[in-house]
């Protein structure tokens, strides 16, 4: 690459879902991460996307495609037609402890985001090597495509909780995809991800971090109760409306529905937003008081 030496560029590494091997079909986006030797700035991404975007247009049999590049916070994301490159851009391990310019640098989160995904290809591939946990992740993925409470679940939690629902069994055999599926719709029942559960720790952060930490508590019950309706329909034999098999009926999660003349009702959340009380203004509470 031209200007690499300019750029001190360390290395760049494939990432997400097309590195682990787990990309649905039609989903044209790969993404991956540039290494730079020192604090990268805004004007690095800039430099690094029009290279970047030269060398790959140059290599297109179709000239006449156009193709765009925009730079976001953490990188940038290249677009020929249908297929999309998304770059992020991040600097060694060490470099994150120095002093960071938020008006020239790119931002500590997004920096320690794009190393977060070198850690969690690199753990993918070195533990998911069971097939079943590649489709159990498939599967939840298209999940978050069609089911509303899957939607909000990001990709590392997908990959830990299938791991965990292939491999943390007591029998220590490998387990078949049908089985793997069960006993994730299990897990998830069970409450898994929900407050004070002991959850799946994630093996790429130091110390004790749950896998679903970032769910707001409405979620967590939310996945918790989805999965529980989708268990009984799978008990049912509702498999092909759960894989959403083409010509089937659309599930529902606020009407019962029925199953081989069984009627699966949907669980009903428990979790109730605590209610705001506003609060008198203070010219009020001192006219209060002085009366």
């Amino acid at each position: 690459m031209s200007g690499e030496h300019e750029l001190d560029i360390e290395e760049m590494r494939v990432v997400g879902s097309h590195k682990k091997g787990t990309i649905l079909a039609g989903h044209m986006e790969a993404d991956i991460v540039v290494i730079l030797k020192h604090l990268p700035t805004h004007e690095d991404i800039k430099k690094i996307m029009d290279i970047l975007k030269e060398k790959i247009d140059a290599l297109q049999a179709d000239k006449g495609k156009k193709s765009t590049a925009d730079v976001n916070e953490g990188g940038f994301l290249y677009c020929n037609q249908k297929v999309k490159l998304n770059c992020m851009i991040t600097t060694l391990p060490s470099n994150t402890k120095e002093t960071i310019d938020p008006e020239k640098h790119v931002k500590l989160e997004h920096l320690k985001r794009s190393l977060a995904a070198i850690r969690h290809a690199r753990w993918f591939e070195e533990n998911a090597f069971q097939s079943s946990i590649r489709v159990l992740v498939r599967i939840i993925k298209d999940f978050k495509k069609r089911i509303p409470f899957f939607a909000n679940v990001n990709p590392w939690t997908i990959d830990l909780l299938a791991h965990h629902s292939a491999v943390a069994n007591t029998s220590g055999t490998q387990l078949t995809v049908p089985h793997v599926f069960r006993r994730c719709l299990q897990l998830l029942s069970a409450g898994i991800l929900l407050p004070g559960s002991a959850s799946i720790c994630d093996p790429c952060e130091p110390g004790f971090v749950k896998a679903h930490s970032f769910m707001s508590y409405e979620h967590q019950d939310q996945i918790t109760c989805g999965a529980q309706t989708l268990l009984r329909a799978l008990a049912h034999g509702g498999f092909k409306e759960i894989l959403g098999v083409k010509g089937c009926r659309k599930l529902t999660f606020n009407t019962p529905a029925t199953f081989n003349n069984i009627i699966v009702t949907p669980s009903k959340t428990a979790y109730e937003k605590p209610v705001e009380v506003p609060e008198e203004p203070a010219a009020a509470m001192e006219t209060s008081n002085g009366s």
